[in-house]
């Protein structure tokens, strides 16, 4: 029997606490006891100072309105408690039972003599439910009521006494299949049912396990008031469902299954462990972004249990998620799953019924069942797939918490029972769901098997199969194409071939060539197979999946669920419609592509690239021979220059010939790049980069560690590492995304590339200096900006005198110089509040102005000319007497700027307001 407060979740803390007091002093009563004083009152726990009515005898009482077992720590607090105030005595009174340790505990006790047992006294539900009846404060649970009224003892449950603001109940679930379905209530104090519908509107919309279940069971039948509906009849469990064919979207058969060798050796591994009694932990974790095939990984984990090596072993049952609409689900997939081992073989043959959702090894006969299951040294495992939607939406809230107590109970019995959760790391869950942290802080109770990127070997085992299934040998081309395109993704890596195969068919007799790298045309080639109605259809699955057939049937058409079915669209699980992949659906929904980490290494450098690019046509192929001769390479060589061009969206590749992009309008350095830009934009390597480092200063050791860490799966030699990272870094350089200097790297965006940078650097005839050795002050600089806002000519802001701020903008790159036309550049200013924070911000970043400000503040009496020479020795910078006259006095300048603040929101104003360097 238990004992559940039920409240309303409007309800205030002393509200809840009430009326646990109000059992409490009931049961305080029957001991002739009365409250004292309240020492602590916490939502429903109360610390309490009682005192005997003929005696007047101390005992000090804690009190628990808690659904996990008593723990060990709380007795040592009541001893502790009691010992250190001389108490008579010292109670716990608990609507929870005792776990093992804190069993152990009062064990210990009862065998201490008399005068030191007797001190303690523990009150689980069944003695306070005892205590209560005897008293003749509650009656006791109306069994013969209940069977009178539902047929069958068979047919009851488990007894919960119920506290409510209305009223004392004692509820009894009926079960159906085995499993509870609905609950009679009772009223405690008469023992009589509880039929009137207003009655029981009133506790179905209060805060408790049972109001999950059909409240309407016991309802008179002419009582025409609706309670809610949560009736299901049997609740149907979806088990995780594999493709009929290589090419369905649904979990890989079993037989195409690919890779996950490791995986799937850990996961057996733990299993040998539970059967052997080498671990404690009973429940693990499967998780990793989406489309990494943890589903199909379960369904092969599923297949191999059924093998000759471990059909004797293990039986696995894996269970959608998805399908789950009620907590009903969770005490189903257990009874299924262990219905169905016993079966195959597993454990003794006797009728099992889960009498209790709350407390699921209370029912003897799941108890026994799994006792003959440990003495058989088998291993029963459950696995949850798709487990994320049930913290993702606050209506199955009630479903996850059934899965958690499930969870907490597996893990504390440490039979031969295991539970497995599948689940996306990437989810969009809100990270204030209150069961998002209810879960993830129970994170030490499960083992984690975490799903990676397959590797090259993966890749290329899938792609043979793929050759294989469908008797069609592919190119090398093709097959680099596709392997640098999916990135490592199992679910891109199949959508690729399933397209490749249609261009196959397509093609009929003549080659394909080429491979559709583009993912949202991927995603658009299948809407465009629809009809307008079919996808509205798809969107409303998609907006509410898992969505209720009935509900989309309803809205839309059986015509239209039918045919996305048939299209491999949607898969429907039992009753309940998903999207065929859950990325699919995220586009569907946000339409915002899957962030797809890019991590190709380009073969060739930047300027090699552009050569390459400038000799191609945007609207006929060039083959690799032709292009080769026109430029004066080796065809061999040109292959791996368009294999990069293709990968940077430059280029378009037939079999060895290429051409422009269709996208690319006209021929120019600025159009490559910002197609580099584009790309490197979701690399792994800038994306790592910048979470680790962005606005700082790194070297080439710095750039090969993250390089490394971004690329998990790669193996090379470190001096082919640093190759690497230096010719990354150079792409990144040009497409804006870090600033180099020297040997050293800043890694800001500069929002824009680097073209306006390089045709200054031409224009100029020279170099950009490494050091920045401005010849303006920054309040001069902030000015000429404003002229700049302001349409002045570029005469007009040299007649002003700002020439030089001018240079010092464009080293900056917040403004653009073309035949003595100036243009801001609006993108990268959009990333700054201000202009001057944008000047302050990337002054800020100098490699020279942070060595300025740590000398200035080493040695604040420093002259100018003692620290332009300090800063010109220090970059190797060879100054004259006069520059370093200059310079030292701008340096200063702009130092103690940087120097005075956290941010450029002022600038204090130079003698003679524009002073000079």
């Amino acid at each position: 029997m238990q004992i559940e407060v039920a409240t309303e979740n409007t309800d205030t803390t002393k509200q809840k606490g009430d009326l646990f007091e109000g059992l409490i002093k009931d049961l305080l009563s029957a001991q002739n006891y009365e409250v004292a004083q309240e020492l602590r009152v916490t939502g429903a726990e109360l610390d309490l100072l009682c005192k005997h009515k003929v005696n007047s005898k101390e005992i000090y009482v804690e009190c628990k309105a808690q659904k996990e077992k008593i723990s060990a720590p709380i007795l040592n607090k009541l001893m502790g408690v009691v010992d250190l105030h001389d108490y008579s005595e010292g109670w716990i009174i608990s609507t929870s039972e005792f776990g093992k340790d804190a069993l152990g505990i009062v064990d210990i006790i009862s065998k201490k003599p008399k005068e030191k047992s007797s001190k303690f006294s523990f009150y689980t539900p069944q003695r306070v439910i005892e205590s209560l009846t005897s008293a003749g404060v509650i009656k006791k649970p109306p069994t013969d009521k209940a069977i009178d009224f539902i047929g069958s003892e068979d047919n009851l449950g488990s007894w919960t006494l119920l506290i409510s603001k209305f009223g004392r109940f004692w509820a009894v679930y009926t079960l159906k299949g085995g499993v509870p379905e609905g609950v009679l209530l009772f009223n405690a104090t008469s023992g009589n049912l509880v039929n009137d519908s207003a009655t029981l509107e009133n506790i179905s919309k209060l805060e408790a396990t049972i109001t999950d279940y059909d409240l309407s069971v016991g309802k008179k039948d002419d009582d025409i008031s609706v309670l809610p509906d949560k009736t299901e009849g049997i609740t149907n469990v979806v088990e995780v469902q594999i493709g009929d064919s290589w090419d369905d979207y649904r979990p890989a058969r079993p037989k195409d299954f690919v890779g996950r060798d490791d995986m799937q050796k850990e996961i057996l591994g733990f299993l040998a462990n539970v059967k052997e009694g080498k671990t404690n932990t009973r429940i693990f974790a499967i998780t990793g972004n989406s489309g990494l095939g943890k589903s199909s990984l379960i369904a092969k984990i599923r297949d191999r249990s059924k093998n000759k090596h471990y059909h004797k072993k293990y039986f696995v049952y894996a269970v959608d998620i998805r399908g789950a609409k009620s907590p009903s689900y969770i005490t189903s997939a257990l009874l299924q799953a262990l219905k169905l081992a016993q079966e195959n073989g597993f454990g003794k043959k006797i009728d099992l019924s889960l009498t209790d959702p709350t407390n699921h090894f209370s029912s003897e006969s799941i108890a026994e069942y799994l006792e003959s299951i440990k003495s058989e040294d088998k291993v029963i495992c459950i696995i949850f797939d798709q487990f994320e939607e049930l913290y993702s939406k606050p209506e199955l809230f009630s479903v996850f918490n059934s899965a958690n107590s499930l969870m907490l109970e597996v893990a504390g019995y440490k039979g031969n029972l295991t539970l497995g959760f599948a689940w996306k790391t990437d989810s969009t869950t809100q990270q204030d769901h209150p069961a998002y942290h209810m879960w993830h802080n129970l994170s030490d109770l499960r083992k984690e098997f975490k799903l990676s990127l397959f590797d090259g070997g993966e890749i290329s085992k899938s792609i043979t199969t793929f050759e294989k299934e469908f008797n069609h040998k592919l190119t090398p081309a093709i097959r680099n194409q596709i392997t640098y395109s999916c990135q490592g993704f199992p679910w891109l890596l199949k959508k690729l071939c399933i397209n490749l195969r249609e261009n196959i068919k397509k093609a009929g007799n003549n080659e394909v060539t080429t491979v559709e790298l583009d993912v949202e045309k991927l995603f658009t080639n299948d809407l465009d197979l629809l009809t307008p109605s079919e996808k509205t259809c798809l969107d409303l699955i998609a907006s509410k999946a898992p969505a209720d057939w009935s509900e989309i049937i309803e809205l839309s058409s059986a015509a239209d669920v039918s045919n996305l079915v048939n299209k491999r669209m949607v898969i429907k699980s039992g009753d309940r419609l998903n999207i065929y992949w859950d990325i699919f659906k995220d586009y569907l929904v946000t339409k915002k592509l899957p962030v797809i980490p890019y991590n190709y290494v380009p073969t060739s450098d930047y300027r090699t690239i552009v050569n390459i690019a400038n000799e191609l046509d945007n609207k006929n192929y060039l083959s690799s021979h032709e292009i080769s001769l026109k430029a004066g390479i080796k065809e061999s060589t040109m292959l791996n220059i368009g294999a990069d061009l293709v990968m940077f969206n430059i280029a378009e590749r037939n079999g060895s010939s290429f051409k422009l992009n269709s996208a690319i309008t006209s021929k120019s350095e600025d159009e490559f790049l910002k197609k580099i830009r584009e790309r490197l934009g979701k690399h792994s390597f800038k994306i790592e980069l910048y979470k680790k480092y962005f606005g700082k200063i790194i070297d080439i050791n710095i750039l090969i560690e993250v390089l490394k860490e971004s690329l998990p799966k790669a193996h090379h030699s470190q001096p082919t590492w640093g190759v690497y990272a230096r010719r990354l870094s150079r792409y990144l350089h040009m497409a804006g995304y870090i600033s180099q200097q020297k040997n050293i790297y800043i890694v800001q965006d500069k929002g824009t590339i680097q073209q306006a940078v390089a045709s200054w650097q031409k224009r100029t005839k020279g170099h950009k200096s490494e050091i920045f050795a401005p010849n303006a002050s920054p309040l001069l600089v902030y000015e000429c900006y404003k002229l700049i806002q302001e349409g002045k000519t570029y005469e007009q802001i040299q007649d002003d005198g700002c020439k030089n701020a001018l240079t010092v903008l464009l080293r900056f790159n917040l403004i653009s110089i073309l035949k003595k036309e100036i243009h801001i550049e609006h993108e990268l200013m959009s990333k700054y509040n201000s202009p001057l924070e944008a000047i302050w911000v990337n002054a800020s970043n100098e490699i020279c102005m942070k060595t300025c400000i740590e000398k200035i503040n080493s040695e604040p009496n420093i002259n100018n000319i003692s620290l332009a020479s300090y800063i010109a020795k220090k970059h190797g910078a060879n100054w004259s007497d006069s520059s370093l006259k200059r310079f030292g006095n701008s340096l200063k300048q702009w130092s103690n700027w940087l120097n005075s603040r956290e941010s450029g929101d002022v600038i204090p104003t130079p003698p003679g307001r524009r002073a000079q360097a």
